[in-house]
């Protein structure tokens, strides 16, 4: 499965998602204090994920250990 790390920090949380999965490539819908966000995985000339975790309004490409960036962002929600 895709996105294994982020979506067991999801779960972590407690936060509600929808995950799909498609030629073993994930995409994780989620909110977040009622804003929507987005992680969809790609495999161009190398894996990555498309998402707005970093900047609410704007999708951002993210290479790379993208699970583990990502996880650092959602870990200073909140603070």
């Amino acid at each position: 499965m895709a996105l294994d790390q982020i979506k067991q920090f999801i779960e972590s949380k407690g936060w509600l998602y929808r995950y799909t999965d498609v030629a073993e490539l994930g995409s994780i819908d989620f909110e977040y204090l009622g804003v929507s966000y987005h992680v969809w995985e790609f495999m161009d000339d190398q894996c990555g994920v498309e998402s707005n975790v970093k900047s609410i309004g704007k999708l951002e490409e993210f290479l790379g250990d993208y699970q583990n960036d990502l996880i650092a962002i959602m870990e200073k929600w909140g603070e």
